[in-house]
């Protein structure tokens, strides 16, 4: 059974549009921290309802996946995942791009996996494309597409994130390794 203490330790500081940087013990997770030179593999956004009855205390995330753009319970997603997790909260000056972060992140549900861009991010990095995205190209694109300021135009790897200067200090949310 996996141990969400950390998780729970942490999830009443979750907001939307706050980042979560991941890092999985798999052989393709491994592969990109390699190639990208980081200790992050993956990007995903938080998504928190905020007045819709029971759903006000939940947590989802939304991230690309291999099959595309998926919204899912952060606790279930956690339960299965083997690493560690860091949040990286929006700094308090955001706070007003919140719901439209939201607004954009879910109109992107179901837009499928950026595989092309990931492949030549191994070379250089990528413009930024909705038609098809990756984890850290589609978090980049709901912060930049909502007027949050960020200069670069690339899209990101996962490792870059931290950089753009728009977030508090990290947060481990979870740590399967028994290292809490």
């Amino acid at each position: 059974m996996t141990n969400l203490t950390l998780y729970n330790s942490f999830k009443g500081q979750m907001q939307t549009g706050d980042c979560l940087l991941w890092q999985s013990r798999s052989i393709i997770g491994w592969l990109i921290r390699f190639f990208s030179k980081a200790d992050v593999n993956h990007a995903g956004l938080i998504i928190r309802p905020s007045e819709h009855g029971d759903l006000k205390n939940r947590r989802f995330t939304l991230e690309a996946l291999e099959k595309g753009i998926i919204l899912r319970l952060l606790s279930e997603r956690l339960r299965s995942y083997e690493g560690r997790v860091w949040l990286y909260p929006l700094k308090d000056d955001f706070n007003d791009y919140r719901g439209d972060i939201a607004a954009w992140a879910i109109e992107k549900e179901g837009t499928p996996y950026d595989y092309k861009s990931l492949f030549r991010q191994i070379a250089g990095r990528v413009s930024a494309d909705a038609k098809e995205l990756f984890c850290s190209e589609f978090c980049f694109m709901a912060w930049k597409e909502v007027g949050i300021p960020i200069e670069d135009q690339k899209a990101p790897r996962p490792g870059d994130i931290p950089g753009l200067g728009i977030f508090k200090d990290p947060i481990l949310i979870y740590d399967d390794s028994g290292g809490e």
